[in-house]
This record gives C-alpha cells, sequence and structure tokens, in this order.
C-alpha cells in the first residue's frame, strides 16, 4: 500500500506537508494486521522526508475505524480527538507535539486519567454529539488534555449536555467569549430554580460571554435566565417559541432591562417570513428602539439597534 503512495506523492504531490488518512471500513480488521499496514510508512521514503506517523483506534481486537496521520511535528491548527484508551495503551502510538493546534474537537467516547495527548494552545473546543460524559465532571474530564482557562469559544452539540453540566464547565472557562450551545435541558432544576445557586450567582458576576447561540427553541424563562447569566452578552441568535416572542422582544429591548444594556445585535431563528411585519410593528408602537433594522434573509430574522 505505501508503495502506491510513494508514487502518488513523488509523482502528483513533491510539496505534501501533511500526510492524513482516515479509515472507516465495514469489515473488522485484526489488529497485527492494521499495524502492519502502518508499520509500512516507515519506509526509507518517509524518514528522508522526516514524516513520523501515529494513528488513533478503538482498543479492540479487531479493528473497524481509525485515523493515520503525519507528525513531527504535527502542522494542522485544527485536531479531532477521537478516543482514548482506558484498559491498555497500543504500543504503536507515541505522544505529540500538538503545539500548532488551536481548535480541538472532542469525539471521544471517554477520556482517562492518564492522557497520551495533551493540547496546550488550544483556544477553541468542539464538544461533538460523540462526547459521553463521564462519572467525574466534565470541566475535570477535559481539563486533562487541555487547559479550559485559554478557551474563548466554546461549541457544546449533544442535545443532552445537562445545562448543569454547561455551568460547570463555565466556571473553569473564564475566558469565554462565544458559546454555542445545543438545547436548554435540565437534570434536576428549573430555569427559576438554577438562577438560586450560587455558582450560578458567582458566575453571572465573573462571566465574559458576549456571543450566545442557542440552535434550538428558547422559551421566555430560558431567555430571562440567559440573560441573567451573561450580563455582557452582545450577540444573541436563537430559535424562540411563537406564543412568546412578542414578550421575549419587548424584554430583550426595554430601556429599563440593565442585564440586556450591551445587547445590539439579535437573530431568531427558523420563523415565518409574516413575523417581520408583526415584530417591526411591535417596535414602533412601544418605541422600543429608536434607530435599527430589521430583515429577514433565509427563515431567519435579523434585529440589530
Amino acid at each position: 500500500m505505501q508503495k502506491k503512495w510513494e508514487q502518488l506523492i513523488v509523482s502528483y504531490m513533491p510539496n505534501l506537508r501533511v500526510f492524513d488518512i482516515n479509515h472507516e471500513g465495514s469489515e473488522q480488521i485484526h489488529q497485527l494486521t492494521y499495524h502492519n499496514l502502518i508499520n509500512q510508512f516507515n519506509s526509507s521514503f518517509y524518514i528522508e522526508k522526516k514524516w513520523c506517523f501515529t494513528h488513533q483506534h478503538y482498543w479492540q481486537e479487531t479493528v473497524k475505524s481509525g485515523i493515520f496521520y503525519s507528525t513531527n511535528p504535527y502542522r494542522r491548527k485544527d485536531y479531532t480527538f477521537y478516543w482514548e484508551f482506558d484498559e491498555q495503551v497500543c504500543s504503536y502510538i507515541q505522544e505529540n507535539n500538538l503545539n500548532s493546534v488551536k481548535h480541538l474537537h472532542i469525539c471521544s467516547n471517554a477520556i482517562s486519567d492518564i492522557c497520551i495527548n495533551y493540547f496546550p494552545n488550544v483556544t477553541e473546543l468542539t464538544i461533538t454529539n460523540s462526547f459521553q460524559i463521564s462519572v467525574d465532571p466534565v470541566s475535570k474530564t477535559l481539563s486533562r488534555i487541555v487547559a479550559l482557562k485559554q478557551i474563548t469559544k466554546l461549541v457544546v452539540e449533544p442535545y443532552d449536555f445537562y445545562f448543569e453540566e454547561l455551568i460547570d464547565l463555565l466556571r473553569c472557562t473564564s475566558n469565554l467569549y462565544t458559546l454555542k450551545y445545543d438545547l436548554i435541558c435540565f437534570h434536576q432544576n428549573t430555569a427559576t430554580s438554577i438562577q438560586q445557586k450560587e455558582e450560578f450567582l458567582h458566575l453571572s458576576n465573573i462571566n465574559k460571554v458576549k456571543r450566545l447561540d442557542i440552535r434550538e427553541t428558547c422559551t421566555l424563562k430560558e431567555i430571562k435566565m440567559l440573560v441573567n447569566l451573561f450580563p455582557q452578552l452582545q450577540y444573541l441568535q436563537t430559535g424562540m417559541n411563537k406564543k412568546e416572542i412578542k414578550q421575549i422582544l419587548t424584554f430583550l429591548l426595554s430601556k429599563t432591562n440593565m442585564k440586556t444594556n450591551q445587547l445590539f445585535f439579535l437573530c431568531i431563528k427558523e420563523i415565518p417570513k409574516m413575523y417581520l411585519r408583526e415584530l417591526d410593528m411591535l417596535i414602533k408602537f412601544q418605541n422600543l428602539c429608536r434607530d435599527y433594522f430589521i430583515k429577514f434573509i433565509n427563515s431567519d430574522i435579523y434585529l440589530w439597534w
């Protein structure tokens, strides 16, 4: 296999610097066979280019999927962390120089206490739908591979990522400016009760979040909770409960609401165009804004003032 790659690189990609192979197979391959294929890339051709290789795969007797990539050093700014090994560390896997990575995607089934990879310069973190919460707090789990205080942008994709877990993570990401979150759901609290927690009150005083994007629909109670938690919010993008949309807009644009005095941009997701005129009339009738622009673009309403 490596001979074909050598010929391809020499003939068509002589200046290639990064070499990654993502393997997703319908048939499982025994680990010894899989590692024999990987070892073929230790020939003089790759050594002369100072290419070293490492990989990730499921730690099972057989291998169905994995990623194989060039290092020395790893040059990409993005890195997808697939899985860590609970039972045993594969002897073919080496620790990498991952200083170049700025954006880390977490797709791991679990992150063990002893992690062979650490990402010292990551500032953007994406938690994908493949991420599974362990018995430890999510902040403790993620701190094994990243410096959470350096994170300025956080994307949380799982729909079942509880708001309590998000609060725990926000506690350790004190320099976060941008947050994307899928769906507001609670484990043991409500939008009202969680605001009475000491941790919530503390976070509302110290967090720096200015841009918030909620993928799913929010109620008026949830919007009020978010505004209380993020008083420095400038940019809000979210779906809204259509029965409460006028109440929500009135609340957000109220001149007496000190918690929204920094807000200047609002995107209401997935809303019928008929609401454009209704909301425009509401703003004018109640004199909510003097100078503003309101547009309907691709099923969303954009309002800035």
